[in-house]
């Protein structure tokens, strides 16, 4: 039976949150207690979205729920909901947890009328406050239900400064006129109507349209009706904090919701300004201090129930205290961190659940402007490494990115990309000139240069990584990356043709010149990024490739004297055919034997295949007879198999509004799971079919998301290798996808059992 209606002090219950919201299930933990909060009811998640999909309508059975709940809040008040005598008036607000304060989108003292008001002004024995209450609902009421903006509003008022009872009078017909107009109904004055109203704005709230002027609303052909959301709405007594003595507002937290720090900080507004009103609660504190402590006592008594940093609204009413409503409060990187901490210290919640509440962007606040991580985040990591099944490793351009890497955490080098290293100003002539060269000696002579260069970048990653493995690409480059611009050149070239002088310089520097564009010409490629590149680069210039194996078994060399233990992982990249990597790994194999010598037996190196062609996924079985490791390129992989370039298809049209997009996500920010990571799984599964143990692991720009990297650990991927500032984060994740995994599995074994019994 769907349930639409829950009261507070009878039926609510902290484990009904999915059902009530979270301001209700934690109204209804401190009501069973015993604390004072307004009574009151809530219309739930089920019974909005059934009041919505009905266009508005509610059902004769809604219908007599809400007021079967309104009766019974009749009762415990002595007041009555649209009586002149004895008004009843309501708060309605969202019962869900909101990023941004609810209490702007919420309707007070609903109930108030024509008739009702004067009521309210007998109640208080104050017409002017009474006036004023109903002006505000108007106001609210146009705004939330209609999208009329505030400033509509304020224009009939005007000086705000003046407001007596004629004044008051006149703006509330004045703002009923605006309401009818643009709202296309008269607000109204039955307070059933009122009250359906009020919870159909509330419930679609975090949909409302914002329009800016009187022109847009009335260009408008219906009035608003929202995103119908079908939020939890929480409808309570109306409670005044704002007439008399010892009455006021406020709002805590249970800690300091920028830092973090334990204890309750807030601000509480006396309705009597007093000398020394500071608007914090130090003045409560001291002329309350029995009210002070009950406040002290909530904000324990929640955290401890609910496992959360609370925010609690208040109102002391004549020397009453009412606990409004609270919520898990909106916090700070800093106070997220250290406060989650605290609640693990204290056994309030575990250390699984605390991973849990980890997002990206409090551990990118904790890294900004911090050369290394924070000690609040620097434990959760802890925990982190404690729990997770994957390794995390890095991506590295440069040295010093390993050793960032290294200070952030990394387990390892998952992708050296050695291009990066080649292509810096300071050695890119030297490559050209060798792939320029006409002769094998000659590029051999240019390749001497780089060979030093190129060994002192190994050494100092090796030294950085001392016994973590580092998987070092070799040259992974279309070949027309590597060459000078033609269009340059053959500019250079007309000049100099036109020069006058036909000095000896000039004529040498042209026949030079005229070589470099025939060389450059012979080498250019019709289609050059499915060209010359990767392991076929190194049929056209082997001495490459020779350079690098050569650089990399001295620097482990160097490195294992040095008394390093050197781990290098050699990936050939972009293979598409076993027979490409049988070749490249005997050429590997070769050179070792040559450098290494008698030190083959310190460095157990592994050459390892980079699947970035949907062919290689496919024929996985046959490459893992020459592979010791899978390395997946998550950004290539992810081109090939849709067909994009990335550059060209985020430029024309993955950055076109989502509803006219032909993905979800954009592939190259979140990895496609459906396709892309179909041809991951299977060329898993296939290669350990071949070889049981074999390592597998992936890299690339969109893997670092929660549900990439839940997937990475699901089908069983040995690692994933990131950009070294997405390590934090990275390894928080793999420890949030072997929580998740985990209880599922805990999960599917009960309800096996249950089954089966």
């Amino acid at each position: 039976m769907t349930k639409r209606v829950v009261l507070l002090e009878e039926e609510g219950t902290a484990e009904m949150k999915g059902l009530i919201g979270n301001k209700g299930a934690g109204l209804a933990v401190l009501l069973q207690v015993g604390w004072p909060v307004p009574a009151g009811f809530i219309v739930t998640r089920e019974g909005c979205r059934a009041f919505c999909t009905r266009l508005g309508h509610l059902s004769t059975e809604g219908v007599q729920e809400i007021g079967s709940a309104v009766r019974h809040l009749e009762e415990q008040t002595g007041k009555f909901f649209g009586d002149s005598l004895a008004p009843l008036l309501l708060a309605v607000r969202s019962s869900e947890a909101s990023s941004h304060d609810m209490e702007s989108h919420a309707l007070l003292r609903v109930g108030l009328n024509d008739v009702t008001v004067e009521g309210l002004a007998r109640q208080t024995n104050d017409r002017q406050y009474a006036l004023n209450c109903y002006r505000i609902l108007l106001q609210d009421y146009g705004q939330l239900v209609h999208g009329i903006p505030y400033s509509l509003f304020e224009e009939k008022l005007g000086d705000l400064s003046i407001l007596n009872e004629s004044k008051l009078e006149f703006a509330i017909a004045e703002y009923k006129q605006l309401i009818e107009d643009i709202g296309l109904h008269p607000f109204p004055q039955d307070v059933q109507l009122q009250l359906k109203e009020a919870m159909r704005a509330v419930s679609n709230i975090q949909r409302a349209p914002r329009l800016n002027s009187q022109q847009e609303l009335l260009l408008q052909s219906t009035p608003f009706s929202g995103d119908h959301q079908g939020n939890a709405v929480l409808i309570q007594v109306m409670v005044n904090g704002e007439q008399g003595e010892r009455s006021g507002i406020g709002t805590l937290y249970s800690h300091h919701p920028a830092t973090g720090e334990r204890g309750m900080t807030g601000e509480y507004i006396a309705s009597v300004v007093s000398q020394s009103q500071d608007e914090e609660l130090g003045q409560l504190q001291r002329e309350e201090p029995e009210l002070y402590g009950l406040l002290l006592d909530a904000c324990s008594y929640l955290e401890n129930c609910m496992g959360e940093v609370q925010k609690i609204q208040f109102i002391i009413d004549s020397g009453e205290l009412y606990l409004l409503h609270v919520s898990p409060a909106c916090l700070s990187a800093k106070a997220a961190l250290r406060s989650t901490i605290d609640f693990v210290h204290e056994g309030v919640i575990t250390k699984a659940d605390a991973l849990l509440r980890i997002e990206p962007w409090h551990v990118t606040e904790m890294l900004k402007g911090f050369s290394s991580c924070t000690p609040e985040l620097e434990l959760l990591l802890e925990w982190a490494d404690e729990i997770k099944e994957l390794m995390i490793l890095s991506n590295v351009d440069h040295p010093q990115d390993a050793i960032t890497a290294r200070a952030l955490g990394s387990e390892g080098i998952g992708l050296c990309r050695t291009e990066h290293m080649l292509l810096s100003p300071a050695r890119l002539p030297f490559v050209q000139k060798m792939i320029l060269a006409d002769s094998e000696s000659e590029r051999r002579r240019g390749l001497e240069r780089l060979l030093p260069m190129q060994q002192s970048d190994f050494e100092q990653i090796f030294e950085a990584m001392d016994g973590y493995p580092v998987t070092i690409r070799l040259l992974d480059l279309p070949l027309h990356e590597l060459l000078p611009d033609l269009g340059v050149l053959e500019k250079r070239r007309e000049w100099l043709q036109a020069e006058e002088r036909q000095e000896v310089d000039h004529q040498n520097e042209l026949e030079e010149l005229e070589r470099v564009i025939r060389r450059v010409t012979e080498l250019h490629e019709h289609n050059p990024t499915l060209g010359q590149q990767t392991c076929r680069l190194s049929t056209v210039f082997p001495e490459i490739v020779d350079m690098q194996l050569e650089a990399l078994f001295r620097a482990a060399v160097k490195g294992i004297h040095q008394g390093w233990w050197v781990r290098p992982e050699i990936m050939i990249p972009q293979i598409g055919h076993v027979h490409e990597l049988q070749v490249m790994r005997d050429l590997v194999d070769h050179v070792a034997d040559q450098v290494l010598g008698e030190e083959k037996r310190h460095c157990l190196y592994r050459v390892g295949a980079m699947i970035e062609a949907p062919r290689a996924a496919l024929t996985a079985t046959h490459i893992a007879r020459q592979a010791d490791f899978f390395t997946f390129g998550a950004d290539e992989l992810t081109e090939m198999t849709f067909g994009y370039s990335r550059q060209e298809a985020e430029k024309r049209f993955l950055q076109r509004d989502t509803d006219s997009r032909t993905v979800t996500n954009n592939p190259f920010h979140v990895l496609d799971i459906e396709g892309v990571g179909q041809l991951v799984e299977m060329a898993v599964v296939q290669g350990r079919i071949r070889k049981p143990h074999l390592k597998t692991g992936i890299c690339g720009e969109n893997i670092v998301d929660l549900e990439s990297i839940t997937f990475c650990h699901r089908i069983g991927l040995d690692y994933v290798s990131c950009l070294p500032e997405q390590i934090p984060y990275a390894r928080i994740a793999a420890a949030q996808a072997a929580i998740k995994g985990q209880r599922e599995g805990a999960d599917t074994q009960n309800t096996d059992i249950s089954t089966i019994a």
